[in-house]
C-alpha cells in the first residue's frame, strides 16, 4: 500500500466514521470507482484505533467521570484552580461551549453506563445476524448507493419527527439506539446518522443525543478490533504507512466530531441528508456509465 492510499483511507475513515454520511458507503464506493484497494487488516485496525482515540480525547472528562462513577468515586473532583480554569474556558467558548459544562453526579454516572450497556445488547444480536451477508453487499454499489438514500431519508425525518419538548435518555431509548448501531452494519447506513436520528426521534436532547451516540461508539469500535484480530496473520505494511493512516484518522475524526456537535447545537443536523442524496445519485449514474 503506498503512503498516499494510507493518508486517502485515513481522510475516508475519520471524516465518515462521525459525520452522518456512512463510512463503510465511502469506502465501499471510493474501491469501486477509484480503485482504492480494501486496506489491509492490520491497517484496518489502526484506522479504527485512530478514529476511537479521537472519540476518547474529545470525551475523555464524561469517560473519566463514568469510570469514577463505577468505582465509587464522585466524578469531577477538581481543585480551585482547575475549576477556575475550567469556568474561563468555558466562558470563552461563547457558542463552541462545550459539552462537558454540565458533569455526570456518582448515580448519574453509573446510570450512562448502564445505558451504555443497554444500547450494546441489540448492536451485537443485530450486527452478528448481518455479519453474514456484510461482506457481499461491500462490492454492490448499486446498493450501497440506495442504502445511502436511506440514511438522507433517516436523517432528514430526524428534524421533522424530533421531539419539540427534550427529555432524558431512558432504558428504551438506549435499546432502540443501539438496535439503529446494528443495523449500522449494512454498507450505505450511517452509525452515527442512524443512532443520533433515533435519538432526536425519541426526545432526547441534541447534547445527550451526540454524547450518547459516540460514546456508544467506543465499545463497538474496540469489538470490532477484537473480531479482527483473531483473523491477524501477518503484517507486511511499512510502520510509516500504517502510523501515517492511523494519525490521518485520528485528526480528522477529531474535527470531524467537533463539527458534528457543532452542527448539532445549530439545528442544522438533517442538512447531511442532501449530502447523502446526492452522493448515491452521482455513485448510481457513475455505476450506468462505467
Amino acid at each position: 500500500m503506498a503512503f498516499w492510499e494510507a493518508i486517502v483511507l485515513g481522510v475516508i475513515q475519520g471524516l465518515t466514521e462521525f459525520l452522518p454520511v456512512s463510512s463503510s458507503g465511502h469506502l465501499a464506493l471510493a474501491q469501486y470507482f477509484f480503485r482504492i484497494r480494501e486496506p489491509q487488516l492490520f491497517f484496518d485496525i489502526m484506522l479504527h484505533l485512530g478514529t476511537l482515540g479521537a472519540v476518547v480525547v474529545v470525551f475523555q472528562r464524561d469517560i473519566r467521570d463514568i469510570f469514577a462513577a463505577l468505582f465509587g468515586r464522585e466524578p469531577g473532583r477538581k481543585d480551585a484552580r482547575r475549576k477556575t480554569q475550567d469556568a474561563r474556558q468555558e466562558g470563552d467558548a461563547g457558542e463552541e461551549q462545550s459539552h462537558h459544562a454540565h458533569r455526570m453526579t456518582k448515580s448519574s454516572g453509573r446510570r450512562f453506563a448502564l445505558l451504555i450497556v443497554l444500547g450494546m445488547l441489540p448492536t451485537v444480536i443485530i450486527a452478528l445476524i448481518l455479519s453474514k451477508f456484510v461482506e457481499a453487499l461491500f462490492v454492490m454499489p448499486l446498493f450501497v448507493s440506495g442504502m445511502l438514500i436511506v440514511t438522507g431519508i433517516i436523517l432528514w425525518s430526524s428534524s421533522r419527527f424530533s421531539s419539540t419538548s427534550p427529555r432524558s435518555l431512558n432504558p428504551i431509548s438506549a435499546l432502540i439506539i443501539g438496535a439503529a448501531q446494528g443495523i449500522a452494519a449494512i454498507p450505505g447506513i450511517s452509525r452515527s446518522g442512524t443512532t443520533i436520528s433515533a435519538a432526536l426521534m425519541r426526545g432526547v436532547d441534541r447534547e445527550e443525543a451526540a454524547r450518547y451516540s459516540l460514546l456508544l461508539s467506543v465499545p463497538a469500535i474496540i469489538g470490532a478490533v477484537i473480531l479482527e484480530l483473531k483473523d491477524l496473520s501477518s503484517v507486511n505494511v511499512s510502520a510509516w504507512t500504517v502510523a501515517g493512516g492511523a494519525l490521518t484518522a485520528f485528526v480528522v475524526g477529531y474535527l470531524a466530531i467537533k463539527s458534528l456537535l457543532r452542527t448539532l447545537r445549530r439545528g442544522r443536523f438533517s442538512m447531511f441528508a442532501y449530502y447523502c442524496w446526492a452522493i448515491s445519485v452521482i455513485a448510481i449514474l457513475g455505476y450506468l456509465i462505467d
